[in-house]
């Protein structure tokens, strides 16, 4: 398995997310809660780079239990 190319997929996929956050996330914030002072969002900061943390933890765990389980099902495959 090539680990870094899944690492890379996981980075990629939270820089996406940042971007989202980033132009979208603020829009339907805005919408939801009325806005809010400088002061209010910036405790939603930490929130945001969790979330965009996360999701590339997500991505890079996924794709290694997919490939895990495809390894198990081929060796199955193969020896009945």
């Amino acid at each position: 398995m090539d680990y870094l190319k899944i690492i890379l997929y996981g980075v990629i996929s939270s820089i996406i997310f940042f971007f989202f956050i980033q132009y979208f996330g603020y829009g339907i914030g805005d919408v939801i809660f009325n806005g809010g002072d400088p002061y209010e969002n910036s405790y939603h900061f930490f929130t945001r780079m969790a979330l965009i943390a996360l999701s590339g933890i997500m991505i890079t765990c996924t794709i290694i239990i997919v490939k895990k389980l495809n390894e198990v099902n081929e060796f199955l495959k193969n020896h009945k």
